[in-house]
């Protein structure tokens, strides 16, 4: 039974709800005082060994996530706060770490079923990445198992695998561990942890056990537990009998390329000594498969991109990650009307990268890239994204304005990189917002060595199975060298939302608000040429007129607000984006 319920407060934090109970702490969920929601992990000193104890004084664990945060690390979960207080004649200590929305990795697996090579192996690289920079600091994890690894939801949607518990932290052991072990994950465990010993190499080997639990499914040379009861010395002579026998690598339904069976072969070998020597080994040797020989550049560079980015407050002039999500294959449900310019890019573009014979049979040219163009507010990131959602290929969100642009130091190198890591993953699709900012218009027709560069990196980029999808808000200040075919070879105008778009707008907007009985079709009829924003401003003028009246919404109030509210873009006009 848990200690805390809903509402109780640990410190300075309210509890919102229970997660679980460990050996030696409760997780919850709580709010912080500025509302905004975090993991609390609490521990009861009473239950608390003294050799877990820092100089006799503080948990183990929140000495090195605090002191794992002094850098920061987007692989290893981020220290936030921690304090002590009393509850009756109990003592407590308390830490309070970032909140991730996302899935964890064993859930992941369970719903939806294995990863290819591939993704695992990103998956993988991202955790070796967080273990290289504890490793750095002197500390061990010790207990990497898919529970402990969170598919964390970044903003634009991606997926960036973090490590969130670090219960099992320590320096290296050689012999007696200061943490508690009956929780360990059997089958993930090195062997000689079973003796005591945890060093960097019995990390590398719970990282392989992990490698090889995303592609096959379940742990190496798993087998059933249940029978053991709670009996270590029983669950470990299982665990031992299991690995006398040979490690499978090929399933009925699961076969793997030769190196990635070496691979697996030394993460979990049985001998320490025949393991990669550090996690920087398991490292390099994953990248140094993944990176074609015709991909120039070294690895490290690779890893920069891909794995080992700064975040968002940290990235320098002309850095960007790399994250990427799979297509659904039916983006364009989740997008009302427009339904002209949907078929438009169904035939011009989608049909000859879904169906690559016939486009080769009737001799149709590649695709590059594409422009999305129009006002404000017009809906362009959605059919962008939708876009990519359709096609069903890997695919990344940018924004060119956080990206930097071409004519500042290094952006051009790290374009590059991308370019190389989106090939590793083709097909891929390159999505990059407002890409004015990336390639600005030199003017007077003038024709840069960025410019030639940057059409050098676009041209052909087709044949690696890159297709890059931009948006503009003001194409005419795009650097028109790269508005060529070969290039960005198509150019499609995204105009406010139509007649079902609205509907569907007002209908978004409005559902969870007190409302009467909503005519959706007189809405759309009398907000021609508004775009999102428009309609977003009219919904909530009315929701403040209704709340100042205490009355639901009503038809009445929607439509008196669109008497007098005018279109921010006008049809008629259509200043700077006439086709």
């Amino acid at each position: 039974m848990e200690l805390f319920k809903k509402g109780d407060k640990v410190g300075k934090y309210t509890v919102n709800s229970f997660i679980k109970k460990g050996a030696v702490a409760e997780s919850y969920t709580a709010y912080g005082s500025d509302d905004m929601l975090y993991f609390l992990k609490v521990f009861d000193l009473s239950d608390m060994p003294k050799s877990q104890l820092f100089e006799g004084k503080e948990v183990f664990e929140i000495v090195f996530c605090r002191e794992l945060n002094a850098e920061k690390n987007d692989n290893i979960i981020r220290y936030v706060d921690n304090g002590e207080f009393r509850k009756g004649e109990k003592r407590y200590h308390y830490l309070v770490t970032e909140y991730y929305q996302g899935q964890l990795l064993n859930e992941s697996v369970e719903k939806d079923g294995v990863f290819d090579v591939e993704d695992a192996v990103q998956i993988v690289l991202c955790v070796l990445n967080g273990l290289i920079y504890m490793h750095s600091k002197a500390l061990l994890h010790n207990d990497i198992r898919p529970s402990n690894i969170m598919l964390k939801e970044l903003d634009d949607g991606m997926l960036l695998p973090t490590v969130i518990d670090l219960g099992h932290v320590s320096y290296m052991v050689m012999g007696r561990p200061n943490f508690f072990v009956g929780d360990l994950a059997p089958f993930f465990r090195a062997p000689e942890t079973y003796r005591g010993i945890y060093t960097p190499k019995s990390d590398v080997f719970s990282a392989g056990a992990l490698l090889y639990y995303l592609i096959f499914g379940k742990a190496p040379w798993e087998v059933d537990l249940s029978n053991c009861g709670d009996d270590k010395n029983v669950v470990k002579a299982e665990v031992r009998d299991a690995r006398k026998a040979d490690l499978i690598l090929d399933t009925e339904e699961i076969h793997i390329p030769d190196f990635m069976k070496k691979t697996l072969k030394k993460a979990l070998s049985l001998r320490v000594n025949s393991r990669f020597s550090s996690a920087e080994d398991f490292f390099n040797a994953l990248v140094a498969r993944l990176v074609p020989d015709t991909i120039e550049g070294a690895a490290e560079e690779m890893i920069d991109a891909v794995n080992n980015a700064p975040t968002e407050s940290e990235m320098p002039e002309g850095y960007a990650r790399i994250m990427f999500k799979k297509g659904s294959g039916s983006g364009f449900d989740q997008v009302a009307g427009r339904d002209d310019l949907k078929e438009q890019l169904r035939k011009e573009v989608i049909f000859g990268l879904q169906n690559p014979e016939k486009a080769q049979k009737y001799k149709l040219l590649p695709v590059n890239g594409i422009l999305l163009y129009g006002p404000p507010g017009c809906g362009k990131s959605l059919v962008m994204e939708s876009f990519a959602e359709e096609l069903g290929f890997n695919y990344t969100i940018m924004k060119a304005a956080e990206f930097g642009n071409i004519y500042q130091p290094g952006v051009i190198d790290n374009l590059q990189r991308i370019f190389d890591a989106a090939t590793l993953k083709a097909p891929f699709v390159i999505c990059m917002e407002e890409i004015e900012y990336l390639i600005p218009n030199p003017g007077a027709e003038n024709v840069t060595k960025e410019s030639v560069a940057m059409l050098s990196l676009l041209n052909g980029c087709a044949k690696r199975g890159i297709l890059l999808v931009a948006t503009s808000n003001l194409p005419e200040q795009v650097d028109p060298f790269v508005m060529r075919p070969g290039c960005i070879d198509r150019v499609f105008f995204v105009s406010q939302p139509d007649f079902e778009a609205r509907k569907d707008i007002f209908k978004k907007h409005l559902s969870d608000r007190p409302c009467e009985e909503i005519d959706y079709e007189e809405l759309s009829r009398l907000s021609e040429d508004f775009v999102a924003g428009d309609i977003t401003e009219t919904v909530n003028e009315a929701a403040m007129t209704a709340a100042y009246m205490d009355v639901p919404i009503s038809q009445k109030i929607l439509v008196d607000v669109l008497k007098y509210k005018n279109p921010t873009y006008s049809t008629k006009t259509k200043i700077g984006f006439t086709k």
